[in-house]
């Protein structure tokens, strides 16, 4: 019998894990239930508050948009750079937002996933990639600036939130 998984398993146990499991059993079925929603309810907030900080609060996800900006500065624009720039901000994004999604997909049934995230994403790429590809200058750096004020207008209007439960 091999019991190096069941082990590894058991050492990962602390003591308040060992106690809050005990609490749980002594709970009765119906304050289990009420438990397991709450810890539920709890998860939810805490994944949309990573989502938050994990995609808006980016070091590299930022210092590329501030890079794009970059490139719409002056009169020398190079779509090829800024097609190029705009595909590694949308895959960086992109990643950020499932690594995490992913992780508490784990946990919670039926995640629902952070829809301010994901809907300022679809539109804002797709309004990014229309605008490159209509080649117009003056739209593309439209866009480029509609995006980056809504990204920033996002990571501050969530910086300051906390957890609250009721």
């Amino acid at each position: 019998m091999n019991t190096k998984g069941v082990f590894s398993l058991y050492t990962e146990f602390g003591l308040k894990d060992i106690e809050f499991l005990t609490h749980y059993k002594k709970l009765a079925p119906a304050a289990q239930r009420e438990l397991l929603e709450y810890m539920r309810y709890l998860l939810c907030k805490q994944y949309k508050r990573e989502v938050i900080v994990a995609v808006f609060h980016n070091k590299l996800l930022n210092n590329l948009l501030n890079s794009l900006i970059g490139l719409i500065q002056g009169d020398d624009i190079d779509i090829s750079h800024i097609t190029r720039r705009v595909i590694q901000i949308k895959e960086l994004y992109y990643a950020l937002f499932e690594k995490v999604h992913n992780n508490y997909a784990e946990l919670i049934e039926d995640l629902d996933s952070n829809e301010a995230v994901k809907e300022f994403g679809r539109n804002g790429f797709a309004n990014l990639e229309q605008a490159i590809s209509s080649k117009h200058i003056s739209r593309i750096k439209m866009e480029i600036i509609e995006f980056y004020q809504g990204f920033q207008s996002l990571a501050r209007h969530h910086r300051g939130r906390k957890i609250v439960a009721v």
